[in-house]
């Protein structure tokens, strides 16, 4: 088997894990690596995974040498948060070039059709021009609110409602842009961007659509609420310091109705601290997150997975990097989750 020659942009929260797991890769083959920060540039992509092991593969800005290498994909790991136009400006001489890519970061493309158009639309085009394929990937949304919710409704019979949430304690997280639009150290009555921007539509209202699209229906409308939570103490995490009385955790909530009944309820509950939000849900045997997926009809059940956050980082850098091989074999164009035949990890420990 001929492995995919891949390059990888990015190396920070998602990015890190993403290069170490394709690192000598049995299926994958890196061929470069794209740094933007100085400190990176010039050194060894094994150096910067601490994996140990020597490449010979060195780190660049330099985005023409990466076009010259013609790889069959880029892995995009690119920061999202407030740089959708610049993500989107960087993948696109790369699909206009032939060079299929899978990202996590896109996420407008996570359900193509409901993602905000003027992000959509120039992939689009790019694909068509240079004959290449994209995916978007990743936990949430992605691989848990759509893949593994329509494997579990592969055992379903007549539904009535399904229930996603994600719960995470993400004080310790390093991808400080994307935390502070949840609006933590903020009053408690204070409304983020996230909620009220086209962000959040983009990124999270997008995925009940496209879950209502799914299931054979359009849905009547997608209803939010916003519920905050703080404690009466100061203290210190990765976006710095969280005073007393201020958000340190939120319940986002959002309900796509049909026919009158809500028929997909999509949450996100998010602290900086484990004690925040003690009503809020809670994740699985106090891990640092999870998700929990409970479909209601004939019949019903619920499940629930636990995971430690970087865990949660792993898997949503490696959801796409696992669909390098369909993505690479699909006709041109913008694949959603359920696009694709299924992919999976071969990367046995030998």
């Amino acid at each position: 088997m001929t492995r995919k020659r891949v390059i990888v942009w990015g190396t920070g929260p998602i990015g890190m894990p993403g290069l170490r797991h394709l690192v000598d890769h049995p299926e994958y083959e890196l061929v470069g690596l794209h740094a933007w920060s100085p400190d990176k540039v010039g050194r060894d992509a094994g150096d910067i995974a601490g994996t140990r092991q020597k490449t010979g593969i060195i780190a660049t800005s330099d985005v023409a040498a990466l076009l010259a290498l013609n790889a069959d994909c880029l892995v995009y790991q690119g920061n999202y948060a407030h740089r959708e136009a610049q993500c989107v400006a960087d993948v696109i001489p790369f699909l206009e070039a032939g060079t299929n890519c899978v990202t996590p970061a896109l996420m407008d493309l996570v359900v193509p059709r409901y993602g905000r158009r003027e992000y959509v639309e120039p992939i689009e085009a790019a694909c068509r021009k240079g004959g290449s394929s994209i995916f978007c990937g990743g936990t949430d949304p992605g691989w848990m609110t759509i893949g593994h919710l329509f494997a579990l409704l592969a055992g379903a019979g007549k539904v009535e409602s399904v229930k996603v949430a994600e719960v995470c304690d993400i004080g310790n997280y390093a991808g400080v842009d994307s935390s502070r639009t949840y609006g933590f150290g903020q009053p408690l009555d204070h409304l983020p961007e996230m909620y009220t921007g086209d962000m959040g539509r983009g990124w999270h209202e997008s995925t009940l659509w496209g879950i209502g699209e799914y299931l054979g229906v359009t849905l009547d409308e997608v209803t939010s609420s916003w519920e905050t939570a703080g404690l009466d103490f100061d203290f210190e995490v990765a976006i710095g310091l969280v005073k007393a009385g201020t958000t340190a955790a939120i319940r986002w909530t959002m309900t796509g109705m049909y026919q009158g009944k809500p028929l997909v309820v999509y949450r996100k509950i998010e602290r900086v601290h484990p004690d925040a939000g003690p009503d809020f849900e809670q994740p699985l045997h106090n891990a640092e997150g999870g998700y929990q997926i409970t479909i209601t009809g004939t019949p019903s059940f619920h499940t629930e997975l636990e995971m430690s956050v970087y865990d949660g980082c792993s898997i949503t850098a490696l959801h796409p990097i696992n669909a390098i091989g369909r993505i690479c074999e699909a006709a041109p164009g913008i694949y959603g989750q359920l696009d694709l035949p299924i992919f999976y990890s071969k990367n046995i420990v030998r």
